[in-house]
């Protein structure tokens, strides 16, 4: 399964208004209730916060990938979001996180989440894709990087 093909150009959010991690997975979280992604979010910020308190979805060098296998879904859902002043996320290198992506992942799929996972984590290692997600102006901007990343594998 490709990134692209999960994540939803309006769950692309470019101008976050969160400051604290509580905020920006639920601010999030949000997006993919209001595009019909989940329908049930009762607990679902408390879950992905509960995971946080025991290890940091912070990878370090201003990223954040909160995610978790739940019921809420049927197939991988994803939500992106950019603040460019940072985001307290506690992360491994204490800095602030610029860029985050949601992942939310069927319970019954952890192959699948993992090679999500994955590959997201790989292109966030690259210098030019992160700069292109921090300096794109739309939406359509982020989604076509991604889509453009894929296609380079």
């Amino acid at each position: 399964m490709k990134l692209s093909e999960i994540l939803d150009r309006r769950c692309i959010k470019l101008d976050m208004y969160a400051t604290k991690k509580a905020e920006a997975i639920e601010e999030l979280v949000n997006l993919l209730l209001k595009t019909g992604k989940v329908s049930n979010i009762k607990g679902l910020v408390d879950e992905l916060m509960a995971q946080e308190e025991v290890v940091s979805t912070g990878i370090g060098q201003g990223v954040a990938i909160p995610h978790k296998l739940v019921n809420h879904v049927q197939q991988a859902v994803m939500a992106f979001g950019r603040k460019s002043d940072g985001i307290k996320f506690n992360a491994i290198d204490k800095q602030p996180v610029t860029l985050l992506f949601l992942i939310l992942g069927p319970k019954g799929k952890p192959t699948e989440h993992l090679q999500l996972l994955s590959k997201l984590s790989r292109f966030l290692h690259q210098t030019r894709f992160k700069e292109m997600l921090l300096t794109a102006q739309t939406t359509d901007e982020i989604w076509e990087t991604l889509r453009r990343q894929e296609e380079s594998e």
